[in-house]
C-alpha cells in the first residue's frame, strides 16, 4: 500500500508535458491542472491556451501504460482487451449472427455476462490510470448498446399518453398453459388490455378464450386472439411447407374495425433455433452447430414469407407475436427493420421476454407501420409462462 500511495502521489508518465507560448520550456500538467489556465512556472508564459496540445498528448498516452510498473501494464493491457472484446462481440451480433453459429450463439446467449469484468477494470482503473476511462467508456457504451441491448426509453418522453386515443396491444405466449397462474380474464382486465395476441394457444387455452364474454375472439391453430373491437375477417397463410421442414411458420392475420376504420394485425410464431442451441449447450457441438445453421436457413425463409405476406396488406397494420430472433439479429432487421418496433423505440432496460434461467432474450415484438404512433412499451407480469407478456400503448395517426 505504501508503495501504491508513492505512485499515486508522485509525477507520473501519464502526466500531460506540454511546451509554454515562447517554446523554451516544458510544463508538466498533473492532475487538477489539466483544464486550468496554466502557466508557465520559470517565464510566466501561457501554456496551451487552447488545450489542443494537451488533448493530443493525453491521447497520445492512451496508447502506453502509465508506468513500467506490472499493476499498471496489466490494467492497460485489460482495457485493450475488453474494448476489442466489447467491438468483437458487436460485430459478431450486427453481422455474423444467423450466418455463422458461434455468432447465433451469441445472439441468443447471455450477452450481459460481459458487464461482469467491469466490477474490476472500473475501481481499478479509477486507481491506477484514470485516463484509461475514455476507452473504457466507450467499451461500456457499446457493450450496453449494441450488445446488450439496453433502452432508456426517452421517446416517450416527447408523446403524452392519450386513454381514449390509444389502443393497447399485449402479445403473449402462453407456453400451451403448462404453468397456467392466470385466466384471460383477469389478466385483461388488470393490464386494461385491448388487444391480445396469443402463441402456442393449446385447446385447454383456446377453451377459455372461446367461453370470454364481452370481447371478439379467434382461435385456430394455436393463435388466438382476443380483442374489444369486432373481427371482421381472418386469414391465415399457408404453412404446409414449413410444418413438412419442423418448423412453425404461423402467420394469422385479422381485420378490427376500430371506430369504423379497419385495422390488420398480424400474429406470428416462427421457427426456433432452441434445439440446435441445446445440442450446443450440453456439449453436442458436432451436431448442434448444423443443426443450428439449418434452423437459421429455415428461420430466413419463414421471415422473407412472413414480411411478403404482411407486405399485401393494406394499412394500418401491426405485426406482433413470438418471432424467435432478437431485434440485433441481422435477419430479422433484414426483413424488419424498417417497422417500428415498440420496445425499441420505447421500452426501458433489456425487455428479455424469453425467460430461461439466467438467460434473457428479447424474442418477442410488437411492431408498427407508419400509421401509429408508439406511446410506450413495457413487460407485463410473470403468468407462469417461459414467455414474458409485451405489451404497448399505439395511437392511430
Amino acid at each position: 500500500m505504501a508503495r501504491l500511495a508513492r505512485y499515486w502521489s508522485g509525477p507520473r508518465p501519464a502526466d500531460v508535458v506540454v511546451p509554454c507560448a515562447r517554446g523554451a520550456h516544458r510544463v508538466r500538467l498533473a492532475r487538477g491542472r489539466f483544464w486550468a489556465n496554466a502557466k508557465c512556472p520559470k517565464c510566466g508564459a501561457a501554456v496551451d491556451r487552447w488545450r489542443i496540445r494537451r488533448v493530443g498528448a493525453w491521447l497520445a498516452r492512451l496508447a502506453r501504460p502509465a508506468a513500467p510498473r506490472t499493476l499498471p501494464r496489466l490494467v492497460w493491457i485489460a482495457i485493450v482487451a475488453y474494448l476489442a472484446l466489447a467491438l468483437a462481440s458487436a460485430a459478431c451480433v450486427w453481422l455474423l449472427a444467423d450466418r455463422w453459429w458461434p455468432a447465433t450463439v451469441l445472439l441468443f446467449g447471455p450477452r450481459w455476462v460481459l458487464l461482469l469484468p467491469l466490477a474490476v477494470l472500473v475501481p481499478a482503473t479509477l486507481l491506477l490510470d484514470r485516463p484509461l476511462l475514455a476507452p473504457l467508456l466507450v467499451a461500456i457504451l457499446v457493450v450496453l448498446g449494441p450488445v446488450v441491448g439496453l433502452h432508456t426509453g426517452w421517446r416517450r418522453l416527447f408523446v403524452s399518453p392519450d386513454p381514449a386515443r390509444d389502443i393497447r396491444v399485449m402479445s403473449f405466449n402462453s407456453e400451451g398453459g403448462r404453468g397456467m397462474s392466470w385466466t384471460p380474464t383477469g389478466v385483461l382486465e388488470a393490464l386494461e388490455v385491448d388487444v391480445a395476441a396469443l402463441q402456442e394457444c393449446v385447446p385447454e387455452v383456446a377453451e377459455r378464450v372461446r367461453v370470454l364474454e364481452g370481447w371478439h375472439t379467434d382461435t385456430r391453430a394455436g393463435a388466438c386472439l382476443i380483442s374489444r373491437f369486432p373481427i371482421v375477417a381472418v386469414t391465415q397463410m399457408d404453412r404446409e411447407a414449413f410444418l413438412a421442414a419442423d418448423g412453425a411458420g404461423l402467420v394469422v392475420t385479422y381485420v378490427l374495425d376500430v371506430a369504423g376504420r379497419e385495422v390488420r394485425l398480424t400474429n406470428v410464431h416462427l421457427e426456433t433455433p432452441r434445439a440446435g442451441l441445446e445440442a450446443i449447450r450440453v456439449g453436442r457441438i458436432e451436431e448442434g452447430a448444423p443443426l443450428l445453421e439449418g434452423k437459421s436457413a429455415l428461420r430466413t425463409f419463414e421471415h422473407r414469407f412472413a414480411r411478403r405476406w404482411v407486405d399485401g396488406l393494406p394499412g394500418p397494420r401491426l405485426v406482433v407475436g413470438d418471432f424467435n430472433s432478437p431485434p440485433e439479429s441481422p435477419m430479422f432487421r433484414e426483413y424488419w427493420g424498417d417497422w417500428q418496433n415498440a420496445f425499441s423505440l420505447t421500452g426501458r432496460g433489456l425487455g428479455g421476454t424469453r425467460l430461461n434461467g439466467w438467460i434473457r432474450a428479447r424474442i418477442d415484438h410488437i411492431l408498427a407501420d407508419d400509421h401509429w404512433t408508439v406511446v410506450r412499451s413495457w413487460l407485463g407480469p410473470r403468468l407462469g409462462s417461459d414467455h414474458a407478456p409485451i405489451l404497448a400503448d399505439l395511437r392511430l395517426r
